[in-house]
């Protein structure tokens, strides 16, 4: 992806060009090009693209915002969104009109979600005069320029568009715009950058930085504030240094990472197309996978068919037209149980239990009555454990339900165990005889 940051200032455009790889953002070039209208912004732009397709981020200064640290009690996205408009009009003091409000998340709050909202006029946002992929609040990813993730203040030097940004522990915790010119007054600004870092809470390291920032300025702010200051290009991660780099630095800080996005203008008629496109193709692909899913089911749906009247034939008599698979099954089924015993099925009762009985239990039968459905047996064995290992064994077979023990006592003669036991019996369709 190509990144273009683009910062327009009174008389020129600066510009920042990267590309990010892989999740890794690599500086291509910063450029001041000199345009003092919009058509001559359009064309210096267009002259550094190359006619190359890129994601163009311009940005507003802060003067021209208004914003809030907010503390809201959600962590979703979607809630927080919902609600930061509302939260942030609230504490104006008049109806600004028509805006655009952004916001970007910036820390963890104990019940919720720490966030830097900002709003700012629609047709302040307009003025910029360019066909950016979208607008965002100057200054707030320098910080992210900074090698190391510790604590600092980005003051830029840039006249009517100074400001100050401070990040501590990680999380940025005020932005603030400047009133003083740094090369009117020198003495003024950096009064003004002293207390203004007071306000916010401090900083171990001030870095000066902006269009109009040299070492006479940071002398100046350093004499005022009592705190070391160095320039942006001293400090900066190794793959952002840059000769231009503190002229470039709002431009830089957009293509550095995720900012506060205030404004997303429609896109060119080439990104609409490629939207329609690739939605289209979407469609596309669903009906085909809708028609693949289907085909599938269907496939299955005739196999699982053809076997059930395959087994319906081999069960039912030879020459049987199958028609309804299932309910002729059932009527077979149904007419075979209720047909009474026959020789051949009571025999099979016989065969079964005899292969049921374990080899090593010593059983003793004396009686086997056969009462319409109902099994009763009754005999001897050795032990009452053995009566246990009869009806689990007998309880596995499938002509057998319901198998229980019952009238179980030690034999009065002293010699083993006489038990009784009750079954249901199912005749098998088709036992041999």
């Amino acid at each position: 992806m190509r990144l273009v940051g683009v910062d327009v200032a009174p008389g020129e455009l600066r510009i920042a060009r990267a590309e990010r790889r892989f999740g890794t953002t690599r500086l291509v070039g910063l450029h001041r090009v000199p345009c003092a209208s919009g058509e001559a912004r359009r064309a210096a732009l267009a002259s550094v693209l190359g006619g190359r397709a890129h994601d163009v981020i311009a940005a507003l200064p802060v003067a021209d915002l208004a914003h809030r640290v907010l503390s809201l009690p959600f962590r979703d996205a979607r809630r927080i969104a919902e609600t930061v408009s509302l939260e942030l009009l609230g504490q104006l003091p008049t109806d600004p009109g028509d805006v655009a409000v952004g916001h970007v998340a910036i820390g963890a709050a104990p019940d919720g979600t720490r966030v830097l909202a900002a709003l700012a006029r629609r047709a302040r946002v307009a003025s910029i005069g360019l066909d950016a992929a979208r607008v965002e609040a100057a200054l707030v990813g320098v910080p992210r320029l900074v090698d190391g993730n510790g604590d600092v203040a980005i003051v830029l030097a840039d006249g009517a568009r100074s400001a100050i940004v401070a990040r501590r522990d990680g999380e940025l915790v005020g932005l603030r715009a400047l009133a003083s010119h740094p090369l009117r007054d020198a003495e003024a600004f950096a009064r003004e950058v002293r207390w203004t870092l007071v306000a916010l809470g401090g900083s171990t390291r001030l870095v000066v930085t902006g269009a109009d920032s040299d070492d006479d300025l940071r002398r100046q702010v350093a004499r005022t504030t009592g705190a070391p200051v160095t320039s942006l290009a001293a400090v900066a991660a190794t793959s952002w240094r840059d000769d231009a780099l503190d002229a470039c630095a709002v431009a830089a800080g957009l293509i550095a990472g995720p900012g506060l996005v205030l404004e997303r203008p429609a896109r060119q008629v080439g990104s609409a197309r490629r939207v329609a496109v690739l939605a289209a193709a979407a469609a596309v692909l669903a009906v085909v996978d809708v028609g693949i899913v289907r085909w599938q089911l269907v496939r299955q749906d005739e196999a699982l068919a053809e076997a059930v009247r395959a087994t319906a034939a081999a069960a039912l008599p030879a020459g049987t037209r199958i028609v309804a698979p299932r309910a002729q099954l059932e009527a077979a089924a149904g007419t075979l149980a209720g047909r009474p015993a026959s020789p051949a099925s009571v025999l099979a009762l016989l065969r079964e239990l005899s292969q049921r009985v374990p080899s090593d239990v010593g059983l003793e039968l004396d009686e086997l009555v056969l009462d319409g459905d109902v099994v009763r047996l009754h005999g001897r064995t050795d032990r009452f454990e053995s009566i246990d290992v009869v009806t689990r064994a007998l309880g596995a077979s499938a002509g057998l339900r319901d198998v229980t023990a019952e009238d179980s006592r030690a034999a009065v003669d002293g010699r083993g165990v006489e038990f009784g036991l009750r079954a249901t019996w199912r005749p098998t369709a088709g036992a041999p005889s």
